[in-house]
Protein backbone atom coordinates (compact mmCIF):
# COMPACT_ATOMS: atom_id res chain seq x y z
CA UNK A 1 0.00 0.00 0.00
CA UNK A 2 1.44 3.37 -0.94
CA UNK A 3 1.70 6.39 1.34
CA UNK A 4 -1.45 8.11 -0.03
CA UNK A 5 -3.55 5.01 0.60
CA UNK A 6 -2.08 4.57 4.08
CA UNK A 7 -2.82 8.18 5.00
CA UNK A 8 -6.37 7.90 3.66
CA UNK A 9 -6.96 4.66 5.57
CA UNK A 10 -5.64 6.21 8.78
CA UNK A 11 -7.83 9.31 8.37
CA UNK A 12 -10.89 7.18 7.67
CA UNK A 13 -10.23 5.02 10.72
CA UNK A 14 -9.84 8.11 12.90
CA UNK A 15 -13.18 9.49 11.67
CA UNK A 16 -14.88 6.19 12.41
CA UNK A 17 -13.44 6.07 15.91
CA UNK A 18 -14.46 9.66 16.64
CA UNK A 19 -17.93 8.98 15.23
CA UNK A 20 -18.36 6.12 17.65
CA UNK A 21 -17.80 8.33 20.66
CA UNK A 22 -21.03 10.14 19.90
CA UNK A 23 -23.26 10.97 22.82
CA UNK A 24 -26.83 12.13 22.84
CA UNK A 25 -26.58 13.86 26.22
CA UNK A 26 -26.98 17.32 24.67
CA UNK A 27 -30.11 16.40 22.70
CA UNK A 28 -33.56 16.79 24.23
CA UNK A 29 -35.39 13.74 25.48
CA UNK A 30 -39.06 13.18 24.82
CA UNK A 31 -41.75 11.89 27.13
CA UNK A 32 -41.81 8.11 27.25
CA UNK A 33 -45.40 6.92 26.93
CA UNK A 34 -44.76 3.19 26.44
CA UNK A 35 -41.53 1.22 26.61
CA UNK A 36 -40.35 -0.35 23.35
CA UNK A 37 -41.03 -4.04 22.81
CA UNK A 38 -38.24 -6.60 22.93
CA UNK A 39 -37.79 -6.59 19.14
CA UNK A 40 -37.10 -2.85 19.10
CA UNK A 41 -34.69 -3.15 22.03
CA UNK A 42 -32.88 -6.00 20.23
CA UNK A 43 -32.65 -3.98 17.00
CA UNK A 44 -31.17 -1.01 18.88
CA UNK A 45 -28.78 -3.14 20.93
CA UNK A 46 -27.62 -5.15 17.91
CA UNK A 47 -26.90 -2.03 15.86
CA UNK A 48 -26.77 1.26 17.75
CA UNK A 49 -25.05 0.28 20.97
CA UNK A 50 -21.76 -0.14 19.10
CA UNK A 51 -21.40 3.63 18.93
CA UNK A 52 -23.97 4.83 21.45
CA UNK A 53 -22.73 2.68 24.30
CA UNK A 54 -24.15 4.84 27.08
CA UNK A 55 -27.20 6.22 25.27
CA UNK A 56 -29.29 3.09 24.78
CA UNK A 57 -28.49 0.76 27.67
CA UNK A 58 -32.08 0.38 28.92
CA UNK A 59 -35.54 0.31 27.36
CA UNK A 60 -36.20 3.65 29.09
CA UNK A 61 -33.10 5.17 27.43
CA UNK A 62 -34.40 3.99 24.07
CA UNK A 63 -37.95 5.18 24.75
CA UNK A 64 -36.98 8.81 25.43
CA UNK A 65 -35.18 8.91 22.06
CA UNK A 66 -37.96 7.25 20.02
CA UNK A 67 -38.63 10.12 17.62
CA UNK A 68 -34.96 10.78 17.02
CA UNK A 69 -34.21 7.08 16.44
CA UNK A 70 -37.05 6.63 13.96
CA UNK A 71 -36.18 9.86 12.12
CA UNK A 72 -32.47 8.97 11.97
CA UNK A 73 -33.17 5.51 10.55
CA UNK A 74 -35.86 6.74 8.14
CA UNK A 75 -33.61 9.48 6.75
CA UNK A 76 -30.61 7.15 6.46
CA UNK A 77 -28.45 9.24 8.82
CA UNK A 78 -28.05 6.20 11.02
CA UNK A 79 -26.37 3.91 11.33
CA UNK A 80 -23.22 5.62 10.12
CA UNK A 81 -21.18 2.45 10.29
CA UNK A 82 -23.04 0.34 7.76
CA UNK A 83 -26.56 -0.55 6.81
CA UNK A 84 -29.38 -2.05 8.84
CA UNK A 85 -30.75 -5.40 7.81
CA UNK A 86 -34.27 -4.92 6.45
CA UNK A 87 -35.91 -6.67 9.41
CA UNK A 88 -34.17 -4.32 11.87
CA UNK A 89 -35.07 -1.27 9.79
CA UNK A 90 -38.71 -2.40 9.54
CA UNK A 91 -38.85 -3.11 13.28
CA UNK A 92 -37.62 0.39 14.13
CA UNK A 93 -39.75 2.19 11.53
CA UNK A 94 -42.91 0.31 12.57
CA UNK A 95 -42.36 0.95 16.28
CA UNK A 96 -45.69 1.97 17.81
Amino acid sequence: MNTKHSAFAAALAALCIVGCYASLEDYPKEKCTALPNENVVKAIHDNCIKCHTKDFTTAQDICVRKGMIIDSVKSGRMPKMGKLYDHYRDTILNWK
